[in-house]
Parts: C-alpha cells; structure tokens; sequence
C-alpha cells in the first residue's frame, strides 16, 4: 500500500472512530491487506453486548460533555472493542450505566441495572477491561487515570449499597443469586428475538461514534430504542447559529465501503419553533431503523459550564460547510 493510500485510510478511520491521527495511522498500518476500517464484531456474543452497551449508554449519559456521550474516541476490532473517554466526570456517568448491580424498584422486586453478569476483567494504567462470565466479548474503558478508574468504581459501589442494593460486579467469577435469576428468566433485552436481529445497528453505531463529532456538529446528542431495538432513535441538538451537516451525516452512515446497510427513506425539515427536523434511515431487510431528530437550542451557561461549553463550540467551530438532503417526495420521515 501506497503512503498515500495509508494516509487516506487513515484520515477514514479517524472520520468514523474519531482517533487522533498519529492512532489512526498506527492502526491503518497494521491492518492486512483489505481488511476493513470498520470491522464487524467476529463473534455474535460481541455483536450482543455492544448493543446492550449503547443502550446504556444513551440511558446515561445525560450530561454535557465535550463529546457526545463523553467519549473521544472508539476502536473496534474483530473482537470487541475500546472507548476512549474523555474525562472523569464521563467515566463517572458510563461506569454507572454499564457495571450491573442489582437496584429496588417501586415493585418490591429487585431488579438488575447494567450489563447483566459483566465483571472488569483486567486493569491497567489507563484503563479497564469488561466481559461477560462465559462469554468470548471485550469492552475497554480507557483514558482516565487508574485512581480515577477506583475511585469512581468505588462510589458507585457505596451509593448501591447505601439505597439498598448489590454491587453485582464485585462477586467475582460466579453469578450472584439475583443475576443468574434475571438470566434464567431472560430478563435482558437481548433475547428478546426482534432486539437479537436488529443488533447490528446499536452495535455499528458504538464502533462508529467518531461520526457525532467528525461530521455532525451538535453541541449535545442523546437518545433511545423502541419496539424492542428495532428503532433507533438519536437527538441531536444544535446551537442556533450552526449548521445541521444531515446530508454529510446520511452519506457517511450509507456509505458502502465504510458505512452500514441503510437507506435513506425520508426527511423532514426543521422549522423553528414549530417542528423537529427528522432523517429516517432503515435497512433494506427492514431489521432495523434509525432516525435522526433534529433541533436547534441554546442551552444557558452557567458559570460551572463556560469551559465545557467554550471546547463544544471549538469543536463545532473547526466543521463548515453544509449540503442539502436529496428530494425525497412523497416519503415521510416518521414511519
């Protein structure tokens, strides 16, 4: 391969993972020969937890970080995959959300919250490394310091406790009595049938968040599922002044090469006070959908939030240029 071909892949990678260059161009380089940028989770299992991963995700991460979800960088490999995040304070938020501990509920039955039977793994510097008991899967958690990773894994464990729960990760290489019963009863999204076949897009979406902040430019992006995974949906707002990039987005989420098997099915635009601006994107075995809203609001600045705020508008700052969506008459953006 060329030096200029290694650079352009490079420059791909780092569009859809949001790398840093000199990571790119390292990981370009050690690729095999046509082996794609973007690989597919090898094994099922991994392909499963991913998706299970970004549903946490989008359920906890409802903070204002430099990144959308607070996380600077992903890289994916056949298997599994790591998330570069960019501070303590998200490090804080994703442990939360994906670490399983058993919670009440309002019930009076206990219920797990998190990836069900998920231990850390290994520990390092930098980071740490999750997987499921039994399970060939992979999820690395990297950026912040050691003592942040065991302070922060440490508060969570006190305020499970002190509202009456169990720390569930902390039972080491066996399930607790109450995460082997929410498995045994099939309890986790993921063996519902309609979520197992449309994990792939949550899954994809994970190994190509880089898009959030490489091509789109919204100050704040969150979001959720419905009917059981098989809609996707993710909100991104914008500052008032900015543009919204959708055609920029469309193309790279498509894109044959790099992207993944969606079509564009319609779109609505945005008015101002009146309407959400809307994408509607499905696969062409109709498993999946993601749609796309857009908005435009001006969050107030508080004091605690100027420097946060002042990195967003650098980052959005640094993306100009803005094409339209292509006609799409006669389709609707809402099903």
């Amino acid at each position: 391969m060329s030096a200029n071909q290694t650079s352009s892949r490079a420059r791909t990678y780092a569009l859809y993972t949001g790398a840093p260059r000199q990571l790119a161009c390292e990981v370009v380089a050690a690729l095999p020969r046509h082996a794609p940028l973007i690989p597919a989770p090898a094994h099922r299992a991994q392909r499963l937890i991913e998706s299970e991963a970004f549903y946490w995700i989008l359920s906890s991460q409802r903070h204002f970080f430099e990144y959308p979800f607070g996380i600077q960088y992903v890289q994916p490999t056949a298997e599994g995959i790591r998330l570069h995040l960019e501070s303590n304070a998200s490090l804080d938020s994703l442990l939360a959300g994906l670490l399983p501990g058993r919670m009440p509920v309002g019930t009076g039955r206990d219920e797990i919250h998190g990836l069900n039977g998920v231990r850390i793994w290994a520990r390092s510097e930098r980071g740490i490394e999750l997987r499921r008991l039994g399970q060939r899967t992979s999820i690395q958690l990297t950026g912040p310091s050691r003592r942040a990773f065991q302070k922060a894994e440490a508060t969570l464990a006190d305020r499970i406790h002190s509202n009456g729960g169990e720390a569930s990760w902390l039972a080491g290489d066996t399930w607790t009595a109450h995460e082997q019963l929410w498995e045994d009863e099939r309890q986790p999204l993921i063996y519902e049938t309609t979520w197992r076949d449309a994990a792939w897009l949550p899954s994809g979406l994970l190994r190509r968040l880089g898009l959030l902040h490489t091509v789109a430019v919204p100050q704040v992006v969150t979001g959720h599922e419905a009917r059981l995974g098989e809609w996707w949906i993710l909100e991104l707002d914008h500052d008032s002044d900015t543009g919204l990039r959708r055609a920029e987005l469309v193309q790279a989420l498509t894109d044959p090469e790099h992207g993944l098997p969606l079509e564009l099915r319609g779109h609505r635009d945005l008015t101002p006070g009146e309407s959400l601006g809307l994408v509607l994107l499905k696969s062409p075995d109709n498993t999946a959908t993601l749609q796309l809203r857009y908005d435009r609001i001006d969050y107030p600045i508080k004091e605690e939030r100027a420097e946060m705020f002042a990195a967003i508008r650098r980052r959005i700052s640094a993306l100009t240029g803005e094409a339209p969506l292509p006609a799409m008459p006669g389709c609707s953006a809402t099903g």
